[in-house]
Parts: C-alpha cells; sequence; structure tokens
C-alpha cells in the first residue's frame, strides 16, 4: 500500500515537468530528499493548475534547481515541501480566446477521477521560491513581474498555518470541497513598456511599481469527483504603496488597458457560455444509497457541522479584491512635453487614499 501510495505521489509531480518520469525522482529512501537541475516545466499542466484566462497563455517556464522533502510518515499533517531556486516564466496575451483550460492536473495524474488521498497531498504542497521572472508579451505593450522570496502554502479558516487536515472543509453532500492557501513575497517589482508603432503614438518611459512585503488569501472551491476548480476568492493585501507616475505614463497605462479590454470581454463570453451548458447539463446529485453510510451519531453530527462551515465559508462565484493600508497616487507633468502649451510647468496632483478596499467580481 504505501509502495502505491509514494507511486502516485511520484506521477504527480513527473507530470509538472517535460521529459520527466517517475523513476527519473531520485529520492532518500529515508530522508525523502532528491533534486533536480535545469527543468523544464510543461505550460499546459500549468495552465489547468492556475486556472488561467483564456486571454493568457504560457509559453515556456524553466527552473535552475528543484529540491523536494517528502515527509513519507506524516503525509496526512504535514506537507510536501518544494524549494526552488530560480524560476522564468514566458507568457503572452491572445487575440483571439484559446481553448478552454483541460482537466485538473492534480486528478488526472493519478488515474482517477475523485479527490483522494493523493490528490490532498499534492494540493496540500509547500512551495518557496527564491525569485521568480515573469515576462508577458502583448499587442501593445511588454510587461515584467519580478518576486523574490515567494512562499504558497496551505492555512486552516483562520489563515494560520496548521495541520493539512484543517486546511480543508468538505460537503459530502455537495460533491464540493473548500482548501484554503496563502502566497507571499519579500518584494515584487512591476514595469510595463509600450510597443511602439503607427496604431500607439504615446511614447512614455516605462510604467514602474515596486512594492514591498505582500500576500494574497486564496480560497478554492473544488468538485470531488473531477478535482476541477468551480469557484475562488483572491485577495491581495498592499501595505503602504507610494507610486508617482507622469502625465505620459497614465495616459500609456490606459492605452495598455484598452488593448487588453476587448480580448478580456470575449474571454469573459466564452466563460459565461460554458458557464450556462454546464447549467443546462448538471452533474447527478448523489442518490440517497451514495450518501448513506454505515456511521455513528457522532459522525453523523459531524457531518452537518461541516456542512455549516462549508456554508460559512462557501465561494459562490469568482471574484478579485485588493486591498491596500496607505495608497499615495502622485501623477505629475512631463518635465519635456510637447504639447503642453501654455499650461503651468511642474503641475502635479496627489491623492491619498487610507484605507482603500477594491472588490470586483472577475470577468477574466
Amino acid at each position: 500500500m504505501a509502495g502505491l501510495i509514494k507511486k502516485q505521489i511520484l506521477k504527480h509531480l513527473s507530470r509538472f515537468a517535460k521529459n520527466l518520469s517517475p523513476d527519473k525522482i531520485n529520492l532518500s529512501t529515508l530522508k525523502g530528499e532528491g533534486q533536480l537541475t535545469n527543468l523544464e516545466l510543461d505550460e499546459e499542466v500549468l495552465q489547468n493548475m492556475l486556472d488561467l484566462p483564456t486571454w493568457l497563455a504560457i509559453n515556456k517556464v524553466f527552473c535552475n534547481k528543484a529540491v523536494i522533502r517528502i515527509p513519507w510518515t506524516k503525509l496526512k499533517t504535514h506537507p510536501i515541501s518544494l524549494y526552488l531556486d530560480k524560476v522564468v516564466m514566458e507568457m503572452s496575451t491572445c487575440e483571439e480566446p484559446r481553448s478552454p483550460n483541460g482537466p485538473s492536473p492534480i486528478a488526472t495524474a493519478s488515474g482517477q477521477s475523485e479527490y483522494g488521498f493523493a490528490e490532498k497531498v499534492v494540493e496540500g504542497i509547500s512551495l518557496s521560491v527564491n525569485s521568480i521572472v515573469i515576462r508577458i508579451k502583448a499587442k501593445a505593450f511588454n510587461a515584467s513581474f519580478e518576486l523574490s522570496q515567494l512562499k504558497v502554502y496551505s492555512v486552516n479558516t483562520s489563515w494560520q498555518l496548521s495541520d493539512l487536515r484543517f486546511t480543508r472543509i468538505q460537503d459530502p453532500q455537495r460533491g464540493e470541497i473548500l482548501t484554503f492557501k496563502e502566497i507571499s513575497w519579500q518584494m515584487i517589482r512591476i514595469e510595463a513598456d509600450a510597443i511602439q508603432s503607427g496604431d500607439h503614438e504615446i511614447l512614455s518611459a516605462p510604467v514602474r511599481l515596486i512594492t514591498n512585503q505582500s500576500k494574497i488569501k486564496v480560497t478554492l472551491k473544488r468538485r470531488m469527483k473531477d478535482c476541477n476548480v468551480v469557484a475562488s476568492k483572491l485577495i491581495l493585501f498592499l501595505d503602504d504603496l507610494l507610486w508617482v507616475l507622469t502625465d505620459s505614463q497614465l495616459k500609456a497605462m490606459v492605452q495598455y488597458a484598452k488593448s487588453l479590454s476587448e480580448v478580456m470581454e470575449k474571454s469573459a463570453q466564452q466563460r459565461k457560455s460554458m458557464a450556462s451548458e454546464s447549467n443546462q447539463n448538471p452533474a447527478p446529485a448523489p442518490t440517497s444509497q451514495q450518501v448513506r453510510t454505515q456511521q455513528t451519531a457522532a459522525a453523523a453530527d459531524q457531518n452537518a457541522t461541516n456542512a455549516k462551515l462549508f456554508s460559512s465559508y462557501d465561494v459562490q462565484e469568482t471574484s478579485h479584491h485588493l486591498q491596500i493600508k496607505h495608497l499615495d497616487l502622485h501623477i505629475c507633468d512631463d518635465i519635456h512635453s510637447k504639447d503642453r502649451g501654455n499650461a503651468v510647468q511642474g503641475q502635479w496632483l496627489q491623492l491619498l487614499l487610507w484605507p482603500p478596499s477594491l472588490p470586483f467580481t472577475s470577468v477574466l
């Protein structure tokens, strides 16, 4: 039995890299430690796992070094630890929405569809990345994101590190499960630069933003029968944020947003169409025979408690939220602007928001 579980877990992990079979993952039998170098990760598997919007595609992902530690005797309570040194990801926007994401790799790797023990272990993986660089090519601009000391880990409903058994809420009656994740990093640097062409007349310095330590709280709702994500809630927390923009940089940002709006709208329509088709052909509800089990009264009470807890944290629809502790935004005119006319030089505008919170329903 132990050998079968080990084989399933390694099969899960091998799916995330190209040309990597489970037998190539050499782990210490007792310590459960191993190391891999120069890995090219599978773009399609990552797209499916991250459930990326169909207006955005991953083209290439490379990792120079990976270290894995598997606590074979504590898999129910302790996470597998995956340490990556440097990750470089190349992405692009799509002029037309790409094909919808495929089934979750969490389920397909084990050869079964239901959310079982191996799936719980893989979803509970703790990830640490020294540095990650994400480059995005769009029609009107190129953008890059550089993050340092990125960490992804499972948490309980109070958003604290905990026994893995308390990082998920399962409701067999609904056939769904909630999991809670937190993503944190020490620093992120964002830069966007316009692609000069006849269609884009705005010339400006690259738009840059550097933030300090931040985090994202994620709640995922999956179907237990196929492990696919039904809905998610993402909250981005930023501390004090000071951002200085010139007039031309602000105009460039508006143009960047316009260049993405059309394909984002098409992607949203595609998603709505898929959701309506899914509603027209709903999965059959569990029969009374499937739900009924030989259990004690205490177990029945526990299921009722879990159902009530599930309802308290349930995610009805996908949404993204932004919370900033303190936002200080400065907008100033360009020193060498040619179209200033008779305007007074050195004009600037300061916006001070405290505490800003920007929730919105995702249309990605």
